[in-house]
């Protein structure tokens, strides 16, 4: 089988890729090595600067239907359990399941073509150049050849890896699991919690992200809970991620609070996934690689569907230019990585910088705890606002957002 483009992985980032790649008349095929709709381990969250996106895909009010609630405020709790509230642009929660199948079947709307079932085990290349995929199509051999592969398929892409593309940081890789439960108590509606590590932990250790969350789903009683960990900060701990998990449920004030009475109503599901503070080489001859693929998560929060879509988007228009002018060497392709930095790495490095210079030391964190709370307009201020404008005026950082940088 010979394609124009295809598409490896159809979660938010390939299904956006083989979306506008359809819409702007490239024959494209979209592949996934799973049953649709599936499952996938994360938070669910989808954010509202995806939401033009989700409207051109005409997907928006379908996505609104599955939403599990609406989040429009967050709080902090630091390792002492004390709080600082943030209002937030409103965001979706909802069960990946929901939310990414409504991003795959626009694809499909728009006439890409899609395979479920078919495992693309390595890479066909003949002299350096990625011609097409090895697969399993229900476990039976087939191999799909193409003029480019859009590699899209996760932090575990044995695709990235054969290229020798994953060069993930050791410091920003993460463990999280979550599951969810119900009876669920002293919750605010519409309210994420995110958890540092606790100070009266057996072994001390830090992280500069949020340890522990909890975001409510539907009726109030519900929420979906999660642990999310440095690699090297749960080795500090001594414990395992379910143990750090139940440390913290049977020994902080706000887990027993929440979760004193909660019952189990999924099982826990568990993943690893690196995070970044720029956007790595992207582009090889006859592939481009995005989203998780090439470890484009931010490194602050680990939100990865935002760069994995932008991504997506961005690889259709540059490969719409390849597939007029039938050019889809090295160097037209690499057209991608600089609209992909200018898009990606303002982001990308402010997340990097609010996790080393402002999250990563404890009396920091308190400093800018009292900081915020001595602002008049607390506790109504937005939580990016709020972080820029600490960062600028109070540490004498240079955040541009007009210009696309940042700077100590």
């Amino acid at each position: 089988m010979k394609r124009q483009v295809l598409v490896v992985g159809a979660g938010p980032g390939g299904s956006t890729a083989a979306f506008y790649l359809a819409k702007l008349g490239v024959d494209v095929l979209l592949v996934d090595k799973e049953t649709w709709p599936r499952d996938k381990v994360c938070g669910g969250v989808y954010l509202p600067t995806l939401e033009p996106m989700f409207e051109e895909m005409g997907c928006l009010e379908e996505m609104r239907s599955y939403t599990a609630c609406n989040i429009k405020y967050m709080r902090l709790i630091d390792a002492d359990e004390d709080t600082l509230d943030f209002d937030v642009q409103p965001f979706m929660i909802m069960p990946r399941r929901f939310g990414d199948d409504c991003i795959r079947r626009s694809a499909v709307r728009a006439g890409a073509d899609f395979m479920e079932n078919y495992e693309a085990t390595s890479l066909i290349m003949r002299k350096g150049v990625v011609k097409g995929v090895h697969g399993l199509y229900h476990n039976e051999p087939m191999d799909i050849e193409a003029d480019c592969v859009v590699i899209a398929d996760g932090a575990h892409s044995e695709l990235s890896r054969q290229l020798g593309a994953f060069m993930e940081d050791p410091e920003l890789v993460m463990y999280a699991f979550r599951a969810y439960f119900d009876g669920v108590e002293g919750m605010t509606p519409n309210m994420a919690e995110e958890y540092y590590i606790p100070a009266g932990m057996p072994r001390k250790a830090y992280s500069p992200i949020c340890t522990t969350w909890v975001n409510p789903h539907y009726d109030g009683k519900k929420a979906v809970v999660g642990a999310t960990i440095p690699e090297y900060a749960l080795r500090d701990t001594g414990m395992t991620l379910e143990g750090f998990y139940e440390w913290w449920r049977d020994n902080t004030k706000f887990g027993r609070e929440r979760l004193g009475h909660a019952k189990l109503i999924d099982k826990f599901r568990g993943w690893r996934l690196p995070g970044s503070k720029k956007l790595a080489q992207s582009v090889y001859p006859g592939a481009i690689l995005i989203g998780d693929a090439i470890a484009a998560a931010e490194c602050a929060f680990e939100y990865g569907i935002p760069s994995a879509m932008v991504g997506g988007q961005i690889a259709a228009n540059v490969l719409k230019k390849c597939a007029d002018n039938n050019d889809f060497s090295f160097e037209a392709l690499n057209e991608y990585q600089p609209l992909a930095e200018a898009a990606l790495n303002p982001g990308l490095a402010f997340n990097g910088m609010f996790r080393d210079v402002l999250l990563s030391k404890e009396d920091r964190m308190k400093d800018y705890y009292k900081w915020v709370k001595a602002q008049p307009e607390y506790p109504h201020m937005y939580f990016d606002g709020a972080a820029i404008k600490y960062m600028q005026n109070v540490m004498g950082l240079k955040f541009d957002v007009s210009e696309n940088t940042v700077s100590q």
